[in-house]
């Protein structure tokens, strides 16, 4: 029997009384729901530091208030968390993904890649000079997406050539019906054969145009395995991280992922890499 991962997704609440500051109220306490249920990870979404009414890049990673209390509460709680903040670099800011042990400790970083149109002034600079870094989550490979980063495959199909099991996408985009969005992310978790657990915001009522909430955690196969809908909370699921789509004929080691690595044509795919004038 192989091992589950209990892996819980958040969808915050943005306040209809401006009361922005609860944001991170609600982070805080999603953590601690989560780890009273057992789960080994949360996803949080996407800088709830802005979304609660902070400036861009005001505080460096360790001094964030908002990062503080994260590890602090994972701690507490024994769970890993995922997440987002605005983080100051030098003299300029970076929407900065995180991932924290189950005693508050650093595990990794990503800086997000590809600005969201307004988000230009970003530092999209890889840390420690690797753009899509995979960490090590007991036992389970993770990586971590932002927001716009969903609309570049090629992205993700790097995170599946480094073997990731999982890609984490804290979030904050909209969708007016939720039809594209929702497409782009099966295609994601089947291109790559790997799970993906997004979290973001929903805004009540959820309105077309408005943040949506759908917390959710999609297989390899692209079926929604668990999701909060559209309404605030906490959903958890609970799946074996190793497990990938099979494969309908024989050979490839009967499943989707190394199918897909091995018939691959990367000598026909350099047009991917060229720049291109627009």
């Amino acid at each position: 029997m192989p091992k589950l991962f209990r892996l819980a997704v958040a969808s915050i609440a943005i306040p209809a009384d401006n009361n922005a500051p609860s944001v991170i109220d609600g982070a805080v306490a999603a953590i601690a729901d989560a780890g009273e249920r057992g789960a080994d990870l949360i996803v949080l979404p996407e800088e709830t530091d802005v979304i609660a009414g902070g400036a861009y890049g005001q505080h460096t990673l360790e001094e964030h208030p908002a990062f503080v209390r994260f590890r602090e509460q994972a701690a507490k709680s024994r769970i890993g968390v995922v997440s987002t903040l605005s983080v100051r670099t030098g003299e300029r800011h970076a929407n900065t993904g995180f991932l924290l042990s189950r005693s508050g400790e650093l595990l990794g970083l990503y800086r997000k890649v590809h600005p969201a149109p307004s988000e230009e002034a970003i530092l999209t600079e890889p840390v420690n000079g690797d753009p899509f870094p995979v960490f090590d989550f007991e036992g389970v490979r993770l990586g971590i997406a932002i927001c716009m980063d969903i609309h570049f495959p090629e992205m993700f199909r790097i995170y599946g050539l480094k073997g990731a099991d999982l890609v984490c996408v804290p979030t904050m985009y909209l969708d007016y019906t939720g039809d594209m969005l929702e497409s782009i992310e099966k295609a994601r978790a089947i291109d790559s054969q790997m799970y993906f657990a997004l979290s973001r915001y929903i805004s009540k009522p959820f309105l077309a145009g408005k943040n949506m909430g759908y917390a959710k955690v999609i297989a390899p196969d692209g079926r929604i395995i668990v999701s909060t809908a559209h309404q605030e909370g906490v959903a958890i699921a609970d799946f074996d991280p190793k497990w990938r789509m099979q494969f309908w004929g024989e050979g490839y080691g009967g499943n989707m992922r190394t199918m897909f690595d091995v018939i691959r044509r990367p000598d026909y795919y350099g047009e991917l890499v060229k720049p291109r004038n627009v």
